[in-house]
């Protein structure tokens, strides 16, 4: 790989008009888009469920209405940083985005992107197989082990016969899971105000500490770092820093402010909303309004779905290039779908245990990870090495404010 990308020198600088005077541009509009897309990563079927919420936050009683949004704000920033840094060195992918951070070190530390992308992924599509079987035994009384079963193998024959067009169609699940979810945490913030605000006056935390909680807060902020992934590539857009920071604005305030309602929601239903698989669910059982109840598991089980195939293509991508194209494996449709196969056995096999599991322990793993090698190198050697970016471009004459 050329020094470029590895970072040793600046590329992709914007155009600079005679004088050092670049065009101005509609930064907010691009870091809108952008926070948008963040905001459709962070909040899919895994996130509706609920059971990271319990699980990260609203066991902690009070805490979980302050850590949110100090959560996002945190995680805003490190996104921030990577986009451009992304930008700086047209670092479009995780591989060159790692190379760019860990520089001169990528050698050591690049394969932690790829580690943990792996891990990540096969987190995704348990949580997605697992949070379909427990809707499914929750709602018609199925069998989880049967439930999972059915739900791997629809995965398998969508991804396998389905292709693009099914993701692209799957896609929408957005437009319909958030506005839902919304009307939801707004009738059970309503609903539960009585039982929510007391703990709040009480400080009532469930007999956990305000340490317990802050180290949870960073283990969900690690795991959620890699959610910068499928963004890089859409940074090839993004032209200045400013465009950068707008996304941090609007990216902080879109998914802070919505898992803060969602957890405000669960913890007025609490004790009871933390003993559950599907917290979420367990709201809408509570507020007695059935046609919400069908609406939100209809929607639910497509998002959770279309997230298991979506992220099974993205293993696909990944490894058909690996299988050597010979024999059996001659056809590259072949291979996708031994890939896909694999992918989707394992999952099913992590299923098991059951989503509380996945999320407690799988994604606490993946924390761990990008707590250590991601988001605390993109606070502080990616905020280095933008102050330095923004020198180089001064020096060059292009006037583009870094920070």
């Amino acid at each position: 790989m050329s020094n470029i990308n590895k970072g040793q020198q600046l590329t992709g600088l914007p155009s600079a008009e005679p004088g050092g005077r670049k065009p101005m541009t509609m930064g907010w509009g691009v870091g809108l888009s952008m926070g948008a897309a963040w905001f459709a990563t962070h909040c899919g079927g895994g996130f509706a469920t609920g059971n990271q919420e319990v699980n990260f936050y609203v066991r902690f009683g009070w805490y979980s209405i302050i850590l949110p949004i100090f959560a996002m704000i945190i995680l805003g920033w490190c996104h921030r940083n990577a986009l451009v840094l992304a930008k700086d060195h047209k670092a479009y992918n995780y591989k060159a985005y790692a190379d760019v951070l860990f520089h001169p070190y990528e050698k050591y530390f690049g394969l932690v992107f790829e580690f943990g992308n792996l891990m990540l992924i096969a987190c995704a599509v348990s949580t997605a197989i697992a949070g379909a079987g427990s809707l499914l035994q929750s709602t018609i009384g199925l069998n989880y082990g049967i439930g999972i079963t059915a739900v791997g193998f629809v995965t398998l024959v969508l991804t396998i016969f389905g292709g693009q067009l099914v993701i692209k169609a799957l896609n929408f699940k957005a437009y319909f899971l958030v506005p839902t979810l919304g009307l939801l945490a707004y009738l059970g913030i309503e609903s539960g105000a009585l039982q929510w605000k007391n703990f709040l006056a009480t400080q009532e935390s469930f007999g956990t500490s305000f340490g317990e909680a802050f180290w949870l807060m960073l283990i969900y902020i690690g795991f959620q770092s890699f959610t910068i992934m499928p963004m890089l590539s859409a940074a090839q857009g993004i032209k200045s820093t400013k465009e950068c920071n707008w996304f941090m604005v609007f990216g902080t305030l879109f998914n802070g402010v919505f898992l803060l309602l969602v957890c405000i929601m669960l913890l007025g239903f609490a004790p009871g909303s933390l003993k559950q698989t599907l917290p979420v669910y367990y709201v809408t059982t509570q507020l007695g309004i059935d046609w919400l109840k069908v609406l939100y598991s209809v929607i639910l089980f497509v998002a959770l779905l279309g997230s298991g195939v979506a992220l099974t293509f993205a293993a696909v991508a990944r490894f058909e290039s690996v299988i050597k194209p010979a024999g059996m494996f001659a056809s590259l449709q072949m291979r996708r779908v031994f890939v896909s196969f694999i992918t989707i056995a394992i999952c099913t096999g992590i299923s098991i245990f059951g989503l509380t599991n996945i999320v407690v322990k799988g994604y606490g793993s993946v924390g761990y990870i990008g707590l250590f090698f991601v988001i605390i190198p993109e606070l502080i050697v990616g905020t280095i090495k933008i102050r330095n970016n923004a020198r180089k471009r001064k020096e060059m004459g292009i006037d583009e404010e870094a920070l």
